[in-house]
């Protein structure tokens, strides 16, 4: 069981707009973007803090309509993450930003999603409002057109 703390998100988990297990997606990405540095990295905890950062973009379901679908999404919450490596030898407390984009999330089979995690002093300016309005409009740039679009 991990100590995990994402009391940060509490009231906002309809942010998460649909995603079935977001606390376990955000620890499974965070991990896997560690290993990529260092192979055998364990976390241990990820434990939030302050108020997380929303962004959406949404589309009208149809042409006149006044009902909007949430189309692409994005968050960035700070967080404090303990970790080890070197077979449990070595551990470390950092501070992170983690920062997601989600894209057609409205086009069943078409989702995509990126995430970046900035750590030690580039948490700080990463969790940041144009630094996640920034990442997120050059995310949705680079999808290709959906058909409605």
């Amino acid at each position: 069981m991990s100590a995990d703390d994402w009391s940060a998100f509490a009231g906002n988990e309809h942010m998460f707009f649909g995603l079935a297990d977001p606390y376990g997606l955000i620890r499974e990405e965070l991990e896997r973007g560690l290993r990529q540095q260092v192979a055998d990295t364990v976390v241990e905890s990820i434990v939030t803090h302050g108020t997380p950062k929303y962004l959406t973009i949404g589309k009208r379901l149809t042409e006149g309509s006044s009902k909007v679908v949430v189309a692409h999404f994005a968050f960035c919450v700070a967080a404090t993450v303990s970790l080890h490596y070197a077979g449990g030898q070595k551990r470390e407390t950092l501070p992170v930003a983690l920062t997601f984009a989600f894209g057609r999330v409205d086009e069943p089979g078409r989702q995509t999603s990126r995430s970046w995690f900035d750590l030690h002093d580039d948490a700080a300016r990463a969790f940041d409002d144009e630094v996640l309005k920034e990442r997120f409009l050059a995310f949705r740039a680079g999808l290709s057109p959906s058909p409605s679009e």
